[in-house]
């Protein structure tokens, strides 16, 4: 049997979540912050690039987070080859998700050079075609940078090197925002498109990082990260365990961008505005999501390749506890004392409506954060073990039948406010906690091993 041990914590404890965990939360922070500082910058540029930048960012991030679902499966075997103490195996693995990260080139060139009018509702094409094709241009750097990559670093519990890398992007980021969308002295204002080149330099720069560390010669004798060969057999291997729930979060992803066109188009701008600034204040909290899961993924996929079996259990009850203080603290920022955090997105002259929609949809937004916390760290110990076509089935069918569906109706043919756009995605939460929940109780998990 190996010996797991990632951090000098006892495997599965509270302290051992918190060791990996923190690093990704930081990591996730300035990534979220990245995108918050640029609707919040833009929001007092105008209102209309906001609701530009807000509606074309959501197929971005549909494209992004398929990419990063195929790229972050390298972490799951990074992960069970770390515990297994198969190290050189790591660097290959790696390299096949960098490899089809740069085929994707062949993809979104295309995509965004004459697809993007096409993605985006009539009333914010015009501002949010030229955003989103910057950005879709980049996302197999990012996939390589925010998904093979990290990969690399989080798989083996090394996670605060892709924190202190992401803690210098997102600051460069914040510093390109004021120059590009304001301008600065020869420099002109580019308005939104300057949002999404400030985005794209930041993160490159960003995978350029972790890239030189990866290459650098210990990392090349100890994981063989120089091996850098196209191995036909291994990508095939990593891409049939990617796939479900890579097709997942595609189908998802892509349902909730086109259901933002959708409300887009049928709802005042004002709701649209208060719509978009609710969903920046759930971003605001998510890197807990994000980071816990993470850390819940890493812990169990190195306890799996050990044959440690004892160690899952033990960290989901670690989880349990690090998320009651996690809703209690967003509870503080969501309910009682939102003022401040809605303000940063208003104008002085727009404090007033907007304001009070948000406000109405915040205690639905708290609820969705919530389930999705319990939601994603379950779904966390089962991707550990690639169970990932039972994932795969969950999430779509819970995702259409309790969310798309009834949402569509409700905005489209009886006229409701945004607020129900919380309300349904708070019931799809729910409905993947109860099978997700029954899946790991079965112990499918304690059969399923990737390498």
């Amino acid at each position: 049997m190996s010996t797991v041990k990632l951090t000098p914590y006892a495997p599965g404890s509270i302290r051992e979540l918190v060791a990996i965990a923190w690093p990704m939360m930081l990591s996730s922070a300035i990534a979220c912050f990245m995108v918050i500082a640029d609707r919040v910058i833009l929001s007092h540029y105008s209102t209309e690039a906001f609701n530009a930048c807000f509606g074309a960012i959501q197929w971005y991030w549909a494209l992004l987070a398929t990419t990063l679902e195929f790229a972050l499966i390298a972490e799951v075997f990074v992960g069970q080859c770390n515990g297994a103490q198969r190290f050189k195996e790591i660097g290959p693995v790696v390299w096949q998700m960098i490899w089809f990260c740069c085929a994707l080139f062949l993809l979104f060139i295309p995509l965004a050079l004459w697809g993007t009018p096409y993605l985006l509702a009539n009333n914010i094409a015009e501002l949010g075609a030229p955003y989103l094709r910057i950005l879709l241009i980049f996302i197999p750097i990012d996939g390589i940078g925010f998904g093979a990559l990290t990969a690399f670093f989080v798989g083996r519990g090394k996670t605060w090197i892709v924190s202190i890398a992401a803690v210098l992007s997102g600051l460069l980021n914040i510093i390109l925002d004021f120059i590009l969308i304001f301008g600065c002295g020869i420099i002109p204002r580019y308005g939104i498109v300057g949002a999404a080149t400030a985005t794209v330099i930041s993160q490159s720069l960003l995978g350029l990082g972790l890239f030189a560390v990866f290459l650098k010669k210990s990392h090349r004798e100890r994981y063989g990260t120089g091996e850098v060969a196209l191995k036909p057999a291994l990508l095939k291997e990593c891409l049939a365990i990617g796939f479900p729930s890579a097709l997942n979060h595609l189908i998802n992803t892509l349902l909730w961008a086109a259901m933002t066109q959708v409300i887009a188009q049928h709802v005042s701008s004002e709701d649209f505005q208060a719509y978009g600034i609710a969903h920046s204040i759930h971003m605001l909290f998510a890197f807990i999501i994000d980071g816990m899961s993470i850390g819940t993924r890493t812990i169990c996929a190195n306890a799996l390749g050990a044959h440690r079996f004892e160690i899952v259990p033990k960290n989901l009850r670690a989880w349990l506890f690090l998320s009651a203080l996690a809703t209690a603290l967003t509870a503080v920022g969501m309910l009682i004392y939102p003022d401040n955090i809605i303000n940063a997105f208003l104008k002085e002259s727009e404090t007033g409506i907007a304001h009070t929609l948000v406000q109405h949809m915040l205690l639905w937004t708290w609820i969705v954060f919530t389930l999705d916390l319990v939601a994603y760290n379950l779904r966390s110990v089962l991707l550990a073990s690639g169970d990932t076509k039972f994932i795969m089935g969950v999430n779509v069918l819970s995702f259409a039948s309790c969310f798309v569906f009834p949402t569509y109706i409700g905005i489209v043919y009886f006229d409701c406010r945004p607020v129900i756009f919380w309300r349904f995605m708070a019931l799809n939460c729910a409905a993947c906690i109860i099978f997700f929940a029954l899946r790991y109780r079965r112990g499918h998990w304690r059969q399923r091993t990737l390498i």
